[in-house]
């Protein structure tokens, strides 16, 4: 019985016009004295202000209509006699959105003929979810008399039940639908596994990378048990980077990069020769199988269906024309489709057997993912060595420019550090010409000079103008005259010829100047 409390039941509101609260009501046979449910008082939390406020809040919009129209509108809503409310909901959004312009007549008609191109897979799964159970389609059945009676939800499913074997019809529709696409599908997924085997069979630039590697691994592994080795698995690509170079910066990858395009330039391009590895890695064998498998068990299905529609009971119904004709090509391509499978399961065995792991331990999809995760990483590697390649030279051309800043420094220094040397050296000069200077006079001696300079210029002139007049106030004798030329001449020489006190004096002035110059320098300093 019900844990309910029979005195404690439940209110019934009237003339309420809000927007309705789409919940699943809990049945009251399920409601248990311990249950939450069985606990509620919500009537004690009425109030009237409570109510005008969801009343004004979530008022639901009512169309104003006139005539038959308000007729319509108050028009009592027929209750479901079968299908549950769930259904009845999902039938009507169907018809609202997928469905939403064929009457009924028209989409009985297209399932009767298996005519799917105004059925997309999507409608007619739909449509298999929502069928009603086989119990409550025959129930409809009955209410052929009563059919404008059922609601419209109803309605649609009683002619869904009046569609001879409704069930596995939609269900070979659905499959004849999807049977092109997914074999679209699947056929460039063999091929690309299979094209992919051959490419690391037969890839020398791959093969002579891993023996590169090999030899490296080796090498390094001395005097450990890894050593000596023969081979390695090829999953360990993929552990390379966590080899690390002694200055963290780089690693085994970045090393092997390095190899290969210093040393081997011919082999660094491998990837190239992997063209396919990268799509046949996203292929899942296990999918494929599954696909496989279930393309297999609808032709199967189909072929049994097709014996309950030998003598169709209506001139629409040409499910067994169509689905004949479709069961022979169906059959033709699934046996194409699941050669091509087994020829690739062959290659991934093979390939796997040529590295020489365990085909039946070692997954398809891991060991491409495993190459392709290498390719990848390795090609990051390149990019990164160049970017470490560059650095370096930035960083090498910065401590050039940092050293020759540096030299142009030194070079300032030891030309201020000269300066002030010779400086020092020409000041200890001037002052040792300046001392002379003082000893000999020569620094007071300049007003002197002058007055001498004057007096032997007034010496000089009279001497000229006595020797002017004694030529033009007595006439001589040719020999006279010879004499006095002669005279003359020896006059100029003598004249021309510094005398012992015009040396001293240009002495003293050159003696001066020099002094006056070291004075300067002094000033100067």
């Amino acid at each position: 019985s019900s844990g309910i409390n029979a005195e404690y039941g439940k209110k019934t509101y009237t003339g309420v016009t809000t927007k309705k609260l789409n919940w699943q009501s809990i049945p009251v046979k399920n409601i248990q004295k311990t249950t939450f449910w069985a606990k509620t008082r919500e009537m004690d939390l009425e109030s009237q202000d409570l109510f005008e406020s969801l009343s004004e809040e979530f008022a639901a919009k009512v169309a104003k209509e006139t005539g038959p129209a308000l007729a319509v509108a108050k028009k009592k809503v027929k209750e479901l006699k079968v299908i549950d409310p769930k259904a009845s909901q999902n039938f009507g959004i169907l018809l609202n959105s997928s469905l939403k312009g064929l009457s009924f007549e028209e989409l009985r008609v297209l399932i009767l003929k298996c005519d799917d191109s105004s059925l997309s897979p999507s409608v007619m799964e739909s449509l298999l979810r929502f069928l009603p159970s086989g119990e409550d389609m025959a129930s409809l059945r009955l209410l052929k008399d009563e059919y404008d009676e059922l609601c419209t939800a109803e309605q649609f499913a009683f002619m869904l039940s009046n569609i001879p074997r409704i069930e596995p019809r939609l269900q070979a529709m659905v499959f004849k639908k999807k049977f092109y696409e997914e074999a679209k599908e699947i056929k460039p997924d063999l091929t690309y596994v299979i094209a992919a085997c051959e490419e690391l069979k037969t890839s020398e630039k791959f093969g002579k990378c891993l023996e590169l590697i090999l030899l490296i691994g080796n090498y390094m592994n001395s005097g450990s048990r890894n050593a000596e080795s023969y081979g390695f698995k090829l999953n360990f690509l993929t552990k390379l980077s966590n080899t690390k170079a002694h200055d963290n910066r780089s690693n085994m990858l970045h090393f092997l990069a390095n190899l290969l395009e210093s040393r081997y330039p011919q082999w660094v391009n491998f990837r190239d020769d992997l063209r396919n590895l990268e799509k046949a890695r996203r292929v899942s064998d296990d999918q494929l199988s599954k696909q496989l498998r279930g393309m297999k068990k609808s032709l199967n299905n189909l072929k049994k269906e097709l014996e309950f529609h030998k003598n169709p009971e209506s001139i629409d119904d040409r499910f067994g024309t169509e689905m004949n004709a479709f069961l022979k090509f169906a059959n033709d391509e699934y046996e194409k489709l699941e050669a091509t499978y087994t020829n690739m399961g062959k290659c991934v065995a093979e390939i796997i057997s040529f590295y020489g792991e365990d085909p039946k331990k070692t997954n398809s999809e891991e060991f491409f993912s495993d190459i392709v995760t290498f390719c990848n990483d390795f090609e990051s590697a390149r990019v990164e060595n160049t970017k470490m390649k560059e650095a370096k030279k930035r960083e090498e051309k910065q401590k050039e420019l940092k050293e020759k800043e540096k030299r142009k420094k030194e070079q300032r220094e030891k030309e201020r550090k000269d300066f002030i040397i010779d400086q020092q050296g020409e000041g200890e000069g001037v002052l040792d010409d300046l001392m002379d200077a003082l000893k000999t006079g020569q620094a007071y001696n300049r007003d002197n000079r002058r007055q001498k300079q004057r007096q032997n210029r007034e010496g000089k002139g009279n001497r000229n103008l006595q020797r002017g007049r004694s030529q033009t106030g007595h006439s001589q004798s040719p020999r006279h005259k010879n004499n006095s030329d002669n005279q003359d001449a020896l006059d100029s020489i003598l004249n021309s010829t510094p005398t012992r006190t015009e040396r001293r004096q240009r002495a003293n002035t050159r003696g001066e100047s020099k002094a006056s110059e070291a004075l300067q320098r002094v000033r100067a300093l």
